[in-house]
């Protein structure tokens, strides 16, 4: 790292409290909203983020400040007693943010007020615009936002933006912009209105949903607009491994922020995307972008919120069946490796030149507080090992001469460690195994965050809050550690473990449904007793059975399911208790490590799976299309009555899909076959394909099984073999066909195991 090769100035990190979302924090009893909001905003006691980004009211999604032209809200004789229900969730969340340091307050519109626009509505349907017409009503509308909030809530805007997302027609609040259209707004309009009214507020644009400069540009290339241009805006939906550069951003002098983001799409509505893999994933592309694109300010979407799934939140907060927050929360992985960052690197910063890559699968970057000395240091290490690496901080202040570590891994939460001394400006540390840490001179170090434990973390035995019993810490072969021979009576304790609602996916479907998982070596054999709060007579949620000693010695992982009632099931904040059960005076097993899970794997059973028909059900088949349109039918079939026939196919990726997640037990090799029937004889053959579309932690992938070339209209058997990866998350089977608009028929769809399963 050098300390003297200085690159862009950090804004900060932030998050929303939008749609109604911060009244979802507002509905929460005490303590636990106080809790939340210190775990959102608190620099000592959370992950502190510095931003809030609001929306600007249209009179829908928000309150707006001129609900009719040229009226504004506090005209009326009785704003002061309608003044403290205007607007009142966002003005409370900025309120208790500004109570926790935070100074910056960032709002953007996602409309204009109806009466400004084309489709007379807040919604972007049917392209609606801002009429020309009301540029300038527009332009005073924003002006008057930014100095109405001083005036009469003490809240400074530090930065407002004209559009969220302008190239999407939203069925929600929403307003198309071309950027030519946002040029002439803010040169012609917004720059000057502003300048006019000394409105300190900066302006931001263009928030395009996509991680791209493009929309700005011919902003950045007027003069004239660029100088009222302070910050390039955008989102990241739809990025992927490849960060892009903002060039003309950058020789323009602007500052750069990504605005929004968020695990998007019922793929990633998962488990796994709650864990360690999507924690390195996020702070993979957080030091990606502020190294390649040289941002400034990072987003998540709603940081603390109630919602349909967990993809939007980095915690999310529990409702009752009256869809009310009950004070129960669950706290993701990724909010604590967005922690890594954002607790650390304030604003103000500095990114400073560290060498990115230094060995295999690790990313180092490094930020300075430009006047007191403090610096952090964020290590990434995408590997699953150990690696040790020295950090060598070239014309760092001569104070620097012990470092703390902040750590997020697979079993820590941005867990407070030793700290480490160097010497000669240098520090030799060990990076654990897919791991994000953070190092601060130990001169400015922060407390360590309060023990709370969740079901997104692994539990290594040999790390447990407490044990009973001779159990000695052992390594095998590669060097895991383990504790060996475990005994009747013996037990491990884990304290306060946050089982929230007995979730571990929150979709719908899988709302207190919780799974776990042990990673064990038989001996005897027994049972792992899982109890709450105490080993003898605390409630007894699950239970693990371990056979006996087989030819084969070797660990295997064994599913549990848990009782999640709400009354006195693993629910809730508990002491856990792992309490080994077995014949007396015998060694039952040695144990490793317990992770939870969402039921899907933990009772995938390895077996054959037809899909026939003959119950005239698609048994889950759907279209991959919109248009695509699939239906049982006795028209043919390859055996029984029924097939499935798939029609108004209008490209070659369209046909029959199924999810099969629940079916296929990840790292087993399975066959997979499909009779096919081609509803009319093609003018020249069709290749028919099976494909497995995967959805990991590197994003979508397409798999081809097996493909056959027909020409007739005889029943055709595709084929092959297929083996899941270890970090699939959801799989898609599904059969295409060259051909983008022949019909055709499947029939006997089956999934079987390739080999006999063995331990």
């Amino acid at each position: 790292m050098d300390w003297n090769e200085e690159r862009q100035v950090v804004d900060g990190f932030g998050g929303s409290g939008a749609f109604k979302k911060a009244k979802t924090i507002m509905n929460l009893p005490e303590p636990e909203r106080t809790r939340i909001l210190d775990m959102i905003f608190s620099q000592e006691k959370g992950i502190g983020l510095s931003i809030v980004r609001n929306l600007v009211g249209d009179g829908v999604a928000a309150d707006s400040v001129e609900p009719q032209p040229g009226v504004y809200v506090w005209d009326d004789p009785q704003w002061e007693t309608k003044k403290a229900s205007f607007d009142a969730d966002q003005i409370w969340l900025m309120n208790e943010a500004k109570k926790r340091g935070v100074t910056t307050f960032f709002s953007s519109v996602w409309s204009p007020p109806a009466w400004m626009k084309t489709n007379n509505s807040v919604a972007g349907t049917g392209n609606a615009k801002l009429k020309p017409e009301h540029y300038q009503d527009f332009a005073d509308y924003l002006a008057a936002y930014v100095q109405g909030y001083k005036k009469h809530f003490d809240l400074d805007i530090s930065y407002i933006s004209i559009a969220n997302e302008p190239n999407y027609a939203a069925s929600y609040s929403g307003c198309v912009w071309t950027p030519e259209e946002m040029n002439v707004f803010i040169r012609d309009y917004l720059g000057p209105t502003f300048k006019a009214g000394s409105i300190e507020a900066k302006i931001v644009m263009p928030e395009h949903v996509n991680f791209t400069e493009a929309y700005a540009l011919p902003a950045l290339n007027d003069p004239v607009t660029a100088n009222y241009i302070d910050v390039v805006a955008s989102h990241a939906y739809g990025i992927g491994a490849e960060v892009p550069a903002f060039p003309v951003s950058a020789e323009k002098g602007k500052q750069i922020w990504q605005t929004e983001y968020m695990n998007i799409g019922a793929a990633k509505q998962t488990y796994r995307n709650n864990t360690i893999p999507d924690a390195l994933r996020y702070a993979n592309l957080i030091g990606n972008m502020f190294d390649i694109t040289r941002l400034g300010a990072y987003f998540w979407w709603w940081p603390a919120a109630s919602n349909g799934a967990d993809g939007s939140d980095l915690i999310r907060l529990v409702t009752d069946e009256a869809n009310q927050e009950n004070g129960l929360f669950r706290v993701f992985k990724r909010y604590y490796s967005f922690g890594n960052y954002s607790r650390f690197i304030r604003p103000g910063y500095i990114m400073i030149g560290a060498d990115k890559h230094p060995m295999d699968q690790v990313m180092i970057t490094a930020y300075k507080h430009p006047e007191n000395g403090n610096f952090a240091i964020v290590a990434v290490n995408n590997s699953p090992d150990n690696q040790q690496i020295t950090f060598n901080l070239n014309g760092f202040p001569l104070l620097t001469q012990e470092l703390a570590p902040y750590r997020t891994s697979s079993n820590e939460n941005l867990e407070k460690l030793k700290s480490i001394k160097g010497k000669d400006s240098s520090f030799t540390v060990e990076l654990k195994g897919a791991s994000v840490t953070t190092f601060i001179p130990k001169s400015f170090e922060l407390p360590a965050f309060e023990e709370m434990k969740d079901v997104f973390s692994t539990y290594e035995a040999e790390e447990n809050d407490g044990q009973a019993g001779g159990l000695a810490v052992q390594r095998d072969g590669t060097g895991r550690k383990y504790l060996a021979d475990a005994k009747n009576g013996h037990y491990l304790k884990y304290t306060n473990v946050n089982f929230a609602d007995g979730t571990a996916n929150g979709i719908a479907e899988k709302l207190h449904i919780l799974g776990m998982s042990a990673h064990v070596f038989p001996l005897h054999g027994g049972t792992i007793e899982v109890r709450l709060d105490d080993p003898v007579n605390g409630k007894l949620v699950g239970t693990f059975t371990v056979p006996g000693q087989s030819d084969a010695r070797e660990w295997i992982t064994l599913p549990a399911m848990l009782d999640t009632n709400p009354q006195d099931g693993a629910y809730g904040f508990h002491d856990m208790y792992l309490v080994f059960k077995g014949a007396y005076d015998k060694k039952l097993f040695h144990v490793d490590a317990f992770t939870f899970g969402d039921g899907t794997q933990e009772n995938v059973e390895v077996k054959t799976h037809i899909y026939d028909f003959e119950e005239n059900s698609t048994e889950g088949w759907s279209g991959r299309s919109g248009s695509n349109v699939v239906e049982v039918t006795q028209e043919q079939f390859q055996s029984g009555q029924y097939s499935l026939k798939t029609t108004n196919r209008t490209s070659s990726w369209h046909g029959p899909i199924t999810n099969v997640t629940d079916k296929i037990k990840l790292g087993v090799a399975y066959e997979f076959s499909a009779y096919v029937r081609l509803a009319e004889v093609p003018a020249s053959p069709s290749s028919i394909k099976l494909t497995m579309q995967v959805d990991g932690d590197q994003g979508v992938s397409y798999v081809g099984i097996g493909s056959a070339s027909v020409s007739t209209t005889d029943w055709v058997q595709v084929k092959g073999t297929y083996t899941a990866p270890a970090d699939a998350a959801v799989l898609s089977l599904y059969v295409e066909s060259s051909n983008p608009t022949e019909s055709f028929y499947i029939d006997n769809v089956v999934l079987s195991p390739a080999a006999s399963p063995s331990l």
